[in-house]
C-alpha cells in the first residue's frame, strides 16, 4: 500500500491546487463566496463539476488506505498468487514512473 500511500499527497496537492484555481475563476465572475458557499458550488455548479472524479478518486483512496480488512486480503492474495504479485509489481512500477 506503500505506492497508493506515495501517489496521495500529490494527487491532494493536486486537488487543491486546482480547486484552488477554479475558486480564484468562480469568484471573478460571480464575486467573492464564503467557504461554505463555495463548497456548496462545488456541488451544484456544473462548471466545477469536472472536478468530482478527482475528488472521489481520493475519497476512495483515503476509504482504502484506512481498511484494514482490505490491506489483509491483499496481503492474502499475493501470498498465493504468482499473478497478483507481478500485476502489484507493476502497478507499483507504474506509480513510481518507472517504465513497464
Amino acid at each position: 500500500m506503500r505506492p497508493l500511500l506515495n501517489a496521495r499527497n500529490p494527487l491532494l496537492d493536486l486537488h487543491k491546487t486546482l480547486v484552488d484555481a477554479e475558486r480564484r475563476e468562480y469568484e471573478r465572475v460571480h464575486g467573492r463566496v464564503s467557504d461554505g458557499q463555495f463548497l456548496n458550488a462545488l456541488v451544484k455548479d456544473q462548471s466545477l463539476a469536472w472536478l468530482k472524479p478527482l475528488t472521489a478518486l481520493l475519497a476512495s483512496l483515503d476509504g482504502l488506505l484506512e481498511d484494514k480488512a482490505f490491506h489483509q486480503r491483499y496481503a492474502e492474495v499475493l501470498q498465493r498468487s504468482p499473478e497478483a504479485v507481478m500485476a502489484h509489481g507493476r502497478t507499483v512500477r507504474a506509480l513510481s514512473g518507472e517504465p513497464s
